[in-house]
């Protein structure tokens, strides 16, 4: 009996050790722990990502910072004009104070802050060539901008012309009568100081754009 038995545990043993071609269908490792399906391997994050799938939603304090837009806006402080907070931060306001300096100026309008903007501040003159009046291509932000006055002014009943972005004579026109009626320096440009008495005229904002 004795015999025999150890006659079948070498059997197995030998099977095991050199017949089979292939893994055990049990292995007897900490492999059997793992769920079916599913790998037991630890994610591994790839330096310098993040494993945030989505970045929160942007908020003004939240919006980049620019060292340049800064310089600027102090010297549109220094000369007159009224960006909102010196923040370094691109906003209404600040366009609005760029564009006045730009049309007082004789630069091409563009409403954004740059080297080139900051440089001419501090050296003087203007860029030849192009008149602060007549610009091809306007910025994006600046259109946009400009369609929301626009579109104040008519809402306050002031005949600005189509809303569409462009400093027209209706658009001009409209501006100085409302510069008239508020008390201000009738100028028919956009500025810093008509944006914050447009705002105080219309509840506190601009008019809003219909969604296209």
């Amino acid at each position: 009996m004795l015999l025999a038995f150890v006659a079948m545990s070498a059997a197995i043993a030998y099977n095991a050790v050199y017949l089979q071609t292939g893994p055990h269908p049990s292995p007897m490792t900490n492999d059997r722990l793992a769920s079916p399906g599913r790998s037991d391997k630890l994610p591994t994050a790839t330096p310098g990502t993040s494993r945030e799938l989505s970045p929160p939603a942007l908020t003004t304090a939240s919006l980049p910072r620019s060292q340049t837009i800064e310089a600027v806006q102090r010297r549109l402080v220094e000369n007159g004009y009224e960006p909102g907070p010196v923040d370094g931060v691109q906003g209404q306001m600040t366009m609005a104070a760029i564009m006045a300096y730009q049309h007082d100026h004789d630069l091409p309008v563009t409403g954004l802050a740059s080297s080139q903007l900051l440089k001419n501040m501090i050296l003087g003159g203007s860029v030849g060539g192009s008149s602060g009046s007549e610009l091809v291509s306007p910025p994006e932000e600046m259109t946009l901008l400009v369609r929301m006055i626009q579109k104040t002014l008519a809402d306050l009943d002031y005949k600005p012309g189509p809303i569409d972005g462009l400093l027209g004579n209706a658009t001009r026109s409209a501006i100085k009568k409302f510069e008239r009626d508020r008390k201000l320096t009738v100028s028919g440009r956009i500025s810093g100081q008509l944006l914050q008495e447009l705002r105080k005229a219309n509840g506190g904002r601009l008019s809003q754009l219909a969604s296209s």
